[in-house]
């Protein structure tokens, strides 16, 4: 028994007019949105500077509170990870990229 307008369901199908549009936005957006681990190893090298820089001007506590809320961040996209079903390295490594991938988009 056929469903809808009688087209075939699933990933065999054909896409229509509107579907093939979706489909392109989302690709354009995964594109744009990608991050590398090289600029996550940028990121965290900018970070380490800024902490750095916030240690030399500021004094200890002010590299305290910059590196701690460096290292929260890092801690909830890692809790984010591991409770979207990643483990280990893996799950090391997709909150490595949340955390610091953004230096890619520099």
């Amino acid at each position: 028994m056929e469903r809808g307008m009688g087209k075939q369901d699933g990933p065999g199908r054909e896409l229509n007019a509107y579907e093939k549009v979706l489909a392109e936005d989302r690709r354009v957006m995964r594109e744009m949105f990608r991050v590398s681990i090289g600029g996550a190893h940028a990121g965290l090298v900018i970070t380490v500077f800024i902490v750095v820089l916030f240690a030399a001007i500021g004094g200890t506590v002010w590299a305290l509170i910059v590196g701690g809320a460096v290292a929260f961040w890092f801690a909830v996209a890692l809790i984010a990870v591991v409770g979207g079903g990643r483990r280990g390295w893996a799950a090391a490594k997709r909150a490595y990229l949340l955390a610091f991938g953004w230096a890619g988009w520099l």
